[in-house]
């Protein structure tokens, strides 16, 4: 019988407004982690481009970007949390938020962006060293 392992990056993590509940955040797969960098993407370009951005008002700003964070939470809990433990807006803190996304950048984007650094350099190398032979 072969032994089940589990995946070393998921992550436990407590919310709850008044009383905590544990959740898993599971690593995304590198479908969803393209669709979600598309859809971030799309979003930082949309604001970048909005002209009418830089001549918000404080209040209209934040309406965008909170807006946007909704929009984008809600995707990033589903492809990241089984839905029996998926929270809502209401379950939630600011600072509980900002910890589910760090963990998601942390264990699907920061050593991704890294390694792949790495590797373009090693590949520059590589192929400059050749073609001075």
């Amino acid at each position: 019988m072969s032994e089940k392992r589990l995946n070393p990056d998921i992550n436990k993590v407590d919310i709850g407004v008044r009383e905590l509940t544990t959740i898993t955040i599971y690593p995304l797969s590198a479908h969803d982690q393209f669709d979600l960098t598309s859809r971030l993407v799309n979003t930082i370009t949309t604001l970048a481009e909005n002209d009418q951005f830089k001549d918000m008002s404080n209040e209209q700003a934040l309406e965008f970007i909170q807006t946007a964070i909704k929009e984008n939470l809600d995707i990033v809990l589903e492809y990241a949390v089984d839905e029996p433990e998926r929270p809502t807006m209401k379950d939630l803190t600011n600072n509980q938020i900002y910890n589910i996304v760090a963990i998601i950048f942390e264990v699907n984007y920061e050593g991704f962006i890294k390694n792949f650094k790495d590797l373009f350099e090693r590949g520059k190398t590589l192929i400059l060293g050749a073609q001075k032979m």
